[in-house]
């Protein structure tokens, strides 16, 4: 036949040969069109509204490039799929179009409906309007010719409270239970030594409602300085490490913490009763002792550890303590004199090793923690705001003590371990931070910087100006904190080694030291060491649970500031970000984000320019906002499908024309309407 004539097919090679073809991620617009976005030559290519009813916005495809006369642009036509954006199993919600079961996928970056089968194992409870699922891409339009979803299985229904978090959860295939417990946990450790340490008057600190207590604490001053004794929880003393337990722990690696409710790693049995701390309860701990001088200097090469058996003296509560210590209120904390004299000595090292990090390491501005409060059936009540007080400190530094003395001694002795890391600067990105900073008359050479004293000196006087922006500057150019089987440095924290042991009822890496450091103590085998597989599961983990964190926060906040919108609020805020065609902005009262569009932000777009590189806003070259700066804003509309939620200034500089909000919603619900 014509078509297989070797001479055709040698030209049609030819021709494909000589198209020019790219690989990049499909970006739909609102307006039909989208474009192809190329990371290797950083380049946006046209794609038309026919081509794009081919495409969902986060397709990976490879696409020819032609050149559109017309428009003098190049326009890309796809040719072939790389990757769906939609994965091997996403979330829905179930919607009928003229009678059809079609679904909409949980993601915001996907607009519309597609056709679904019902492919679940038990079909006996209809799927309603609004329901969530679990489904599969069967068929990709670009490379079937048109959609087709499969649904697997029902998650929720529309009227559930805890949508949020069973939905967050799932959509990042996490668990959304605890393990399940078996009919009795045996102690495991006869060959371990447990010292007697009951009558050591050791107090756990924490929040009224925390049941996985992990770490208790006792202080004895010297003329030295303090001899500090941190008791932790000890889970290894049940979990064989062969065990299906703590295959699953390995597996988890984490406790999800989600606003209001946690996902515990290791059954409730053990987390929150065998192995918690519990007041006047006998408990197994691993215990360290670690000496720390009059200056805040921990003696690294003196730290010693204890397998033992504690019991907490008291189960003492962040904001009474606090309040014992900062205004002498006894109404909820009256200490009997032991716990009295504990307290004191924990408070006085807690302010020598604050000055000791401060003044001579790196030092951060701390934020509000917000607390999510939750009503009985599961919905959001309201949230809290609460402040680093005194009682948090205290802990902090215990902790942070302990994990440096935990570092050092896996370093020196087995040199390995679950190690966490910092390398400072982005190492390519030094010689413009010793721009910045001699902008701010900080004088330094890309080598100190490259140092952990010259990282920890820049870091301290950023701290010290009174305006944030040179703070908020610096953490854009530094690197992401990470786990390593080996010791490195931690430069935000200006140690040489940091390995974490303090939480091992909510990480798996803790209960990895615990071994470790047992293994040392008692000079016996050593037990599995860690490898390269378990900090890949760990560190994904620790990247999916943060994910589900930040879903569950976007989905309460949304439903919670929905009444704002019409109240017209006025919100404090503080400048986060600035980004292309916006800017970020932090809320004091409820520590939610709001983005604040170009187009709401002033009406004479033309003299506004955002620089997301410096973190400024200038009108007519003069700046106006800068990172860290207080802005009012208010909310103007929430999506709750997308859990998004948009804003404009409340106030703006004198000179800087405002848009007027209500005629700019209602030219976008128009547009919105015709699309």
């Amino acid at each position: 036949m014509l078509f297989d004539d070797p001479a055709l097919q040698a030209l049609k090679k030819g021709f494909d040969a000589e198209k020019i073809k790219k690989e990049g991620i499909v970006r739909a617009t609102d307006r039909g069109f989208g474009f192809l976005e190329v990371a290797q030559d950083k380049n946006s290519y046209f794609i038309p509204p026919q081509e794009m009813k081919k495409l969902m916005n986060g397709d990976r495809i490879v696409a020819v490039i032609t050149e559109d006369k017309e428009r003098g642009k190049s326009q890309a036509a796809p040719e072939s799929l790389v990757d769906s954006a939609l994965k091997e199993k996403f979330v829905a919600r179930v919607t009928y179009i003229n009678g059809k079961l079609n679904i909409n996928p949980d993601n915001p970056g996907i607009k519309l409906s597609y056709l679904a089968d019902d492919y679940r194992k038990d079909k006996s409870k209809k799927l309603n309007e609004g329901d969530w699922v679990m489904c599969s891409l069967k068929k990709h339009a670009l490379k079937d010719g048109h959609f087709r979803v499969a649904i697997v299985e029902e998650i929720t229904d529309s009227s559930d409270p805890t949508t949020p978090w069973v939905v967050s959860l799932r959509a990042l295939d996490l668990p959304t239970e605890s393990p399940l417990s078996t009919d009795e946990f045996k102690f495991l450790e006869e060959n371990f030594p447990r010292e007697d340490m009951t009558n050591v008057p050791f107090v756990t600190i924490d929040s009224e409602k925390t049941e996985d207590m992990d770490d208790a604490l006792y202080i004895e001053r010297n003329e030295n300085g303090f001899k500090l004794f941190v008791a932790i929880a000890d889970p290894t003393g049940y979990i064989d490490e062969n065990s299906a337990l703590d295959e699953e722990a390995s597996k988890r690696a984490f406790s999800i913490y989600l606003p209001g409710r946690n996902i515990p790693m290791l059954p409730r049995e053990l987390a929150d009763n065998l192995c918690s701390l519990r007041m006047n309860e006998n408990r197994p701990a691993l215990v360290g002792i670690i000496d720390i001088d009059n200056e805040g200097n921990i003696d690294t090469d003196n730290v010693e550890f204890k397998i033992a058996l504690v019991k907490s003296h008291g189960k003492l509560v962040y904001n009474y303590v606090s309040d014992y210590i900062e205004n002498g209120d006894t109404t909820n904390f009256n200490p009997n004199e032991t716990i009295k004299r504990v307290i004191e000595d924990l408070v006085a090292m807690t302010k020598v090793r604050d000055n000791y990090r401060t003044t001579k390491l790196a030092s951060f501005r701390t934020r509000p923690d917000y607390e999510f409060v939750l009503t009985e059936d599961g919905a959001l009540d309201h949230i809290e705001v609460n402040y680093r007080r005194i009682a948090n400190q205290i802990v902090e530094e215990c902790m942070i003590a302990a994990n440096v003395a935990c570092g050092s001694f896996l370093a020196k002795n087995l040199n390995t371990g679950i190690f966490n890391t910092h390398a400072g600067f982005i190492k390519e990105e030094l010689g413009d931070v010793v721009e910045l900073l001699g902008k701010f008359n900080f004088t330094t050479t890309e080598e100190e910087l490259s140092k952990i004293e010259g990282f920890c000196a820049a870091r301290r006087y950023a701290n010290s100006l009174e305006k944030t922006y040179l703070d908020n500057m610096l953490r854009k150019y530094q690197e992401y904190s990470q786990m390593l089987i080996n010791p490195a440095p931690h430069y935000a924290l200006g140690v040489e080694t940091y390995a974490t042991w303090t939480s091992p009822i909510r990480k798996y890496g803790d209960m990895i030291n615990h071994r470790l450091i047992k293994s040392v103590i008692c000079d016996q085998e050593h037990p599995r060491m860690p490898d390269e597989n378990t900090l890949a599961v760990m560190n994904l983990a620790r990247r999916t649970n943060r994910m589900a964190e930040r879903g569950v926060r976007d989905w309460l906040y949304a439903d919670y500031l929905a009444p704002d919108v019409e109240n017209k609020t006025v919100f404090d805020g503080e400048l986060f970000d600035v980004v292309r065609g916006g800017i970020r902005v932090s809320l004091v009262a409820n520590g939610a984000f709001i983005f604040v569009p170009m187009s709401l932000f002033s009406s004479d777009r033309d003299n506004i320019d955002f620089n997301s590189a410096e973190g400024r806003i200038t009108f007519k070259g003069e700046e106006i906002f800068c990172l860290g700066d207080p802005i009012k804003v208010r909310i103007v509309s929430i999506d709750k499908a997308n859990r998004s939620i948009v804003g404009a200034p409340a106030e703006l500089p004198e000179g800087v024309p405002a848009v007027n909000i209500e005629e700019a919603m209602l030219k976008r619900r128009e547009a919105n309407n015709r699309r």
